[in-house]
């Protein structure tokens, strides 16, 4: 069994108001690849775990069965984003930017009687036609909701299922700690050196700064740098083209950049070394 619980909790609490209620969990990627392995999930941090995926590996009497399975922990509090299809109940895999909130309508990705979904189902190497983890193999996010004192929390888990099935790879979390606005699915997801070419802007790092660029003759952005403990290390407005962080003055870590305007909110994450 393995338990996973936050090696980083950012809080986007300073930076700008938009992003008060959103929590980000970075916790070691994990991966179960042994048959019947499991690892339980806390993705909300309240050190309760909410969810077991489980892997199923050439297991059977029939046939050869591989299975990834996501299962509540508190069945009366935990759902998950998918619903019933066919005989069983199987998770929607959610793209970035997938809405997950109140008025969400598809929480039935787990069986009200068995109490779990198929995220993935192979028979003699055959996928069932409803789970969606399939081709292409890459991230995908599963949207979650625990009921915390009447108090509704939406959020989500991104994970990776392996292209022929064996192995499943649990990656990061996010949260929104009030049910007071809408949750995307990859909300606040740092996904750290990744995507550096993004829509309306782009970033590049030096070893003593970090400059993010934007077509000319936009208007002024308001922009900051928060730390890995949600603490608003630098903030600033943003009016020329290019705006230059110093980044000499930074302990090694994990940071965030955020920045809201007129062409809305642009965010990525960065990393500081030894020097």
């Amino acid at each position: 069994m393995t338990k996973i619980y936050a090696a980083l909790a950012l809080v986007i609490a300073s930076a700008t108001s938009a992003w008060a209620q959103y929590v980000y969990i970075d916790f070691s990627d994990t991966t179960v690849s042994v048959n019947q392995g499991f690892a339980d999930v806390d993705f909300n941090q309240d050190s309760i775990a909410d969810l077991r995926f489980t892997l199923l590996r050439d297991t059977g009497t029939t046939g050869l069965i591989s299975a990834v399975l996501v299962s509540p922990l508190d069945s009366a509090r935990i759902q998950v984003v998918g619903q019933q299809r066919g005989a069983y109940y199987y998770p929607n895999r959610l793209a970035v930017g997938d809405s997950i909130s109140r008025s969400s309508s598809l929480w039935q990705g787990t069986s009200p009687s068995a109490y779990f979904g198929y995220l993935d189902y192979r028979f003699n190497g055959q996928h069932d036609p409803y789970a969606q983890w399939q081709a292409p193999y890459s991230d995908g996010f599963l949207g979650l909701r625990r009921n915390v004192n009447d108090t509704v929390i939406n959020g989500w888990v991104r994970l990776e299922i392996a292209a022929d099935g064996k192995s499943f790879t649990l990656k990061d979390a996010g949260y929104q700690a009030a049910d007071d606005s809408v949750m995307f699915a990859g909300h606040v997801w740092i996904g750290l050196d990744a995507d550096r070419d993004l829509t309306g802007y782009t970033w590049r790092q030096q070893s003593d700064r970090l400059e993010v660029l934007r077509p000319a003759g936009q208007s002024p952005r308001s922009f900051g740098v928060v730390d890995a403990l949600g603490r608003l290390v630098l903030r600033g407005t943003w009016t020329g083209d290019e705006v230059a962080v110093p980044t000499t003055f930074l302990a090694p870590g994990a940071y965030w950049f955020v920045s809201e305007g007129v062409e809305g909110e642009w965010h990525f994450g960065f990393r500081t070394e030894l020097r």
